[in-house]
């Protein structure tokens, strides 16, 4: 044998050497005797059953498909879409280490994750291990109507609940994909975000492995290497990014970068920060015992709803017991970014309701945002064409308990809507901590769009296109839900409306900032600018008198801590210079929204009656 067959042309350790015949000998592949590699299975401790799937059999790319533990028929699961790391040249979903990680994964973010086993550089130089994950992202897309080749898709994923994810090399690829699904679009999923772990992006320095691996790459203005350099940045899919850093990672900066880029580069998302303190590059999969592997993975259980990337970004991962943040009686924050409501939890179906007759349905408004709502319609006579008033209402809670599916909520409505002859919508907005303030803000705005959608009787909601009308649409909300309605008819007069008319909003103990500090407040709305922020603090608002209705009715009660607060709005408003006219009422002996905890008093009844007359009366 000739032996010029063992010299090498080029050396890139720790990941490959290629000899003057082409070989390429990779230092961390696993041996053919397959003792690195992990069979597919049922995991005993997780429940979690893997299979292997061939995704292109013309180009031999597959796939392990990971499905969580199953509890029911016709279960759904949250569809991660895994891109592995190694340089581009190492690594596979069939390795020990990765597949390991993803059975967690899988288990912890109760969630359908396929991690793609694209070709490896330098064999198939860059961009193909990016054509194969794009390509692997359309056939894996095939599945969203229930009719592709795989059957574990078809059954468990849902394709409504997507998500992008890889570390390092990976992450690159993640980044890519969902790029190219914003940009060229994918028929089925929706694509809500991207996990980004340690991800290898390029340097500021020339790197001869990647000159290698990706002879036809045009340097910083490569946009797969650097993104700041991609021009259809903006257009990337989903609306949140989660980046996690390691502590000692060489990397950290790049991913450090990647946050700052996707903020400046007009992308209209939300980026999540998560550093592991003390940890090196991809230890996750070299160090899986690590007490600092169990935060990561609930970290990224963000993206799929369970805990808030913003939480996140500012906490401690070092704990899962020690509380972080205690904001009693609403929420208690835990350093693990676990957030614990104390009041507000319990919920009611929709239903009709056998004292006033009001039918509820709920509606999702946004499947990207998961952001829904409860429609309420009062009785109304067989085949009858007439049409009520429009009234949008905003549930109260500190901008972080509650929901319109509380029972308090839910009764509150039925009565409101009997009395007052009106076709509800009661937004469920994103809360605050989880969704920091002012996101409650944009979600009901969003909402409104939507049901104002229906103004021309073609909207997607038949209540709303056979009843409501359009030029008699009223807001309402208590305590945060009414500073909520006082900014939506502000912007409403800001921004205008066209073929709506808002006529007058009903604020019940309005929930106002007042000079003093406040650390939950500061919390909930980090970006806030203080007391000069019109969101919370009306009082110094110089558009105040460009309110967007004609009537405003204020409810205050005598021993709210907040009293001040809803009467100093009225006197304010009455001074702004706005023409239309406003009413304060204010409830002897009771306090903060009685009339939800004690809805059978007089005062509750009374209370209920006044907001329905304002209606009828306008």
């Amino acid at each position: 044998m000739d032996s010029s067959n063992n010299e090498t042309t080029h050396e890139f350790p720790p990941y490959f050497k290629v000899y003057k015949d082409g070989r390429v000998e990779r230092y961390m592949a696993p041996d053919t005797g397959g003792n690195h590699l992990a069979p597919a299975g049922l995991d005993s401790k997780t429940g979690v059953q893997t299979k292997d799937v061939v995704v292109l059999p013309e180009s031999g790319v597959s796939a392990r498909l990971f499905i969580p533990k199953i509890n029911g028929p016709d279960q759904k699961f949250p569809l991660i879409v895994h891109y592995h790391g190694g340089g581009f040249c190492l690594g596979s979903p069939f390795m020990k280490p990765f597949h390991n990680f993803l059975v967690s994964l899988a288990s912890e973010a109760n969630a359908v994750v396929i991690s793609v086993d694209y070709r490896l550089s330098p064999e198939h130089a860059l961009p193909v291990a990016h054509e194969d994950s794009w390509a692997a992202m359309q056939w894996i897309s095939a599945h969203s109507n229930g009719q592709g080749p795989e059957p574990w898709l078809n059954q468990y994923a849902d394709f409504g609940r997507v998500f992008v994810a890889g570390e390092s090399a990976g992450a690159n690829i993640a980044h890519y994909v969902a790029v190219q699904a914003g940009t060229t679009g994918l028929a089925g999923p929706n694509v809500i975000g991207s996990i980004i772990l340690h991800p290898h992006f390029g340097g500021k320095e020339p790197d001869k492995m990647t000159n290698y691996i990706y002879p036809t790459s045009v340097g910083f203005k490569d946009p797969i290497l650097y993104p700041e350099a991609d021009p259809n940045l903006s257009k990337m899919a989903g609306k949140k990014v989660l980046v996690c850093v390691a502590g000692k990672d060489q990397l950290k900066d790049r991913g450090l970068d990647y946050c700052e880029t996707l903020r400046k580069s007009g992308w209209n998302g939300s980026v999540g920060y998560f550093e592991s303190e003390g940890e090196g590059h991809g230890f996750f999969l070299l160090n899986p015992s690590s007490d600092k592997v169990g935060p990561l993975i609930k970290a990224m259980t963000v993206i799929s709803n369970i805990i808030s990337i913003e939480t996140l970004s500012t906490m401690d991962s070092t704990n899962t017991n020690e509380v972080a943040h205690d904001f009693p009686p609403f929420i208690r924050v835990y350093k693990d970014g676990r957030v614990e409501r104390l009041l507000g939890t319990e919920t009611i179906p929709p239903t009709t309701d056998p004292i006033t007759g009001v039918q509820s349905k709920d509606i999702t408004i946004s499947q990207e945002t998961g952001v829904s709502a409860r429609i309420y319609l009062p009785k109304i006579t067989t085949n009858s064409t007439q049409k009520l008033p429009l009234l949008i209402y905003i549930h109260g809670g500190a901008f972080c308990i509650e929901s319109p599916f509380s029972p308090h909520y839910h009764d509150h409505l039925n009565l409101l809507v009997s009395q007052a002859n009106v076709v509800a919508v009661s937004i469920h907005y994103r809360r605050a901590p989880e969704h920091p303030l002012p996101i409650a803000f944009d979600d009901t705005w969003e909402t409104m769009q939507w049901a104002f959608s229906h103004k021309n009787s073609d909207g997607p909601e038949a209540w709303l296109n056979e009843h409501a009308d359009f030029d008699r649409v009223f807001l309402a909300g208590d305590s945060a839900g009414a500073t909520i309605a006082h900014n939506m008819v502000r912007r409403v007069g800001i921004d205008g409306l066209q073929g709506v008319k808002i006529v007058g909003i009903i604020l019940v103990h309005p929930y106002f900032g007042n000079k003093e500090p406040s650390k939950f407040l500061d919390f909930i709305f980090p970006t806030s600018t203080g007391p000069d922020d019109h969101r919370i603090y009306p009082a110094g608002d110089s558009e105040l008198s460009r309110l967007g209705c004609t009537k405003v009715l204020v409810f205050v009660a005598e021993k709210d801590g907040l009293n001040g607060r809803g009467k100093s709005y009225h006197e304010v408003l009455k001074k702004s210079g706005w023409g239309g006219t406003v009413e304060i009422v204010e409830t002897e002996g009771e306090d903060h929204v009685f009339h939800l905890f004690n809805p059978n008093c007089d005062k509750a009844d009374d209370l209920v009656k006044r907001m329905a007359s304002f209606i009828k009366e306008n």
